[in-house]
């Protein structure tokens, strides 16, 4: 009877520590089930939620970079150091070969001389070049006059907007003594004795601009790569005209407190080949007055 008894405690204790057992094992395959699933959970909502961001920041795709680092291959900091009283500096887009373009104005309406109660000054935007023997002369011509800008990019029709952030960038770090700022073609002939009679007011003047204006929506965008103009169709997509206010023509004057911003708003910006679209386009300057009467702006150049 007594062995018995004892048989069945042992039994019962068996039986318990048993069941103590699968109910062990069943919670762990549960945890770590519920442990998998809650991570491969997390993960998925990380991942799709990354992926919304992503989709929201992304607007276009480009070949161009985003963001445009300039550096100088021939600089002259002190084009405008130490004048009391310096009226304009020019910026002027020059290909590397026009040597007598540029001589040409060095000596006419560019020279400062000219002018009794003004004082100017000029500087040559150029880039790159393949050929040794012409960075040599280009260097030469720079010994003699000192005014020669070179940026670290390729000098192409293209790599215009290059230019144009180089220019700015100069005259942020070195030119803030300007009453005003030109930025015009070597093709062109600015008549700045009207110039500085009509346009005087611009020295009291913030965040303005004077140029060929060109109003939203009035431009066609070219797709066709034959054509000058043609943009890629990821760019400005499902558009058919610019949207922008921008600037046309050979010559824009600017008001010496916009450069700096101009320059800002263009090193933040997704790169775009078209300067005149590029630098000059309303959504950097809504703060800023255009004035552009074609006979007006024309009687200067």
């Amino acid at each position: 009877m007594k062995n018995g008894q004892q048989f069945r405690v042992m039994a019962t204790s068996i039986f318990t520590f048993c069941v103590i057992i699968v109910c062990m094992v069943k919670t762990s395959l549960h945890t770590n089930s519920c442990t998998d699933n809650c991570t491969n959970l997390t993960i998925q909502r990380t991942v799709k939620r990354q992926k919304l961001q992503y989709k929201r920041n992304i607007t276009i795709q480009s070949e161009y970079p985003t963001v445009l680092t300039q550096s100088y291959k021939i600089n002259n900091k002190d084009i405008c150091k130490n004048i009391s009283k310096l009226s304009c500096i020019v910026m002027v887009y020059s290909s590397p070969d026009h040597f007598e373009r540029r001589e040409v104005m060095r000596k006419t309406f560019l020279n400062s001389t000219f002018y009794k109660q003004e004082t100017i000054r000029a500087i040559f935007i150029l880039g790159e070049v393949y050929n040794s023997s012409l960075q040599h002369t280009i260097e030469q011509e720079n010994l003699v006059f000192q005014d020669i800008i070179q940026g670290q990019f390729i000098d192409s029709y293209r790599n215009l907007t290059y230019k144009g952030v180089l220019g700015f960038k100069w005259i942020s770090e070195n030119c803030r003594n300007a009453e005003f700022a030109a930025k015009i073609d070597d093709d062109v002939i600015v008549n700045f004795f009207k110039n500085f009679q009509h346009l005087s007011f611009i020295k009291f003047k913030r965040r303005f601009l004077m140029c060929d204006k060109v109003n939203p929506n009035l431009y066609p965008i070219q797709r066709d790569t034959n054509e000058k103009w043609n943009v890629h169709n990821d760019v400005f997509k499902r558009m058919l005209r610019y949207p922008y206010t921008s600037c046309l023509g050979p010559a824009v004057f600017i008001s010496r407190d916009l450069i700096p911003i101009l320059y800002t708003t263009a090193s933040m910006s997704p790169f775009f080949w078209i300067e005149d679209i590029y630098l000059f386009r309303n959504t950097s300057l809504k703060d800023s007055s255009f004035s552009s009467p074609r006979h007006q702006s024309e009687r200067f150049i």
